[in-house]
């Protein structure tokens, strides 16, 4: 696998699995607005800061990064990527430590990487639909740069476990084809980690050595 495909399939893939979504139960017709609330305020923050040019490019991604881990599940997703391999995790705690903070850096850095050029874009949520009443929802929206017309439909995988949404998967619609991007960085993820023996530890050097190149990139664009 090489870098390019992770950075690819992450975003096309990465803005918070398929056994999430094959386990959930069918689609039921009700909207939750709570949901739908939660999207718009968190979403469109994240973007607004990235456009935020009143503070330094520090600033404005320790920002992001604090916006993107608390609106995503990242130790979920972190751990749903990684398929059967996950397993590991469970008996090891260091290494479920080191996994997810190392998943959740390269994650952010995706984001941070992709929705630059959507820094100044509008999110309107348009719709939701809940698998399970009042935990389980999708949320649809559009995303519109400004002074464009085109929007990008962007859906969103809501869970609630108490009285908190988190963010567990996004879905784009790319050349006609809809992505859920969990879905897609986890195949990805099982490719490499078969072709390893299923060391996480290896799969975790590519993915922090990711992480650096895409920090750099944004900072040469600075």
């Amino acid at each position: 696998m090489t870098a390019r495909t992770f950075t690819r399939s992450a975003f096309l893939a990465t803005l918070v699995g398929a056994g999430m979504l094959a386990a959930a139960p069918a689609a039921h017709a009700a909207r939750n607005a709570d949901a739908e609330q939660y999207v718009q305020t968190n979403a469109q923050a994240a973007l607004n800061s990235l456009s935020n040019t009143s503070v330094s490019r520090t600033q404005r991604q320790q920002t992001f990064n604090t916006l993107m881990a608390r609106f995503a599940d990242m130790p979920r997703i972190a751990n749903f990527v990684l398929g059967r391999y996950g397993a590991q995790l469970r008996t090891d705690a260091a290494l479920r430590a080191e996994w997810t903070r190392a998943f959740q850096d390269y994650s952010i850095a995706v984001y941070e990487a992709q929705l630059e050029q959507y820094s100044t874009s509008t999110l309107r949520v348009v719709n939701s639909v809940e698998r399970v009443a009042g935990r389980d929802v999708i949320v649809v929206s559009e995303m519109t740069p400004r002074g464009s017309s085109r929007a990008l439909r962007v859906q969103w995988r809501m869970l609630r476990s108490g009285e908190t949404w988190k963010v567990v998967d996004v879905s784009l619609v790319d050349n006609g084809t809809e992505i859920w991007l969990a879905q897609q960085q986890q195949r990805d993820f099982l490719a490499a980690l078969d072709r390893n023996n299923g060391n996480i530890r290896a799969l975790m050097t590519t993915v922090q050595g990711q992480t650096a190149s895409m920090r750099q990139r944004v900072m040469a664009r600075s």
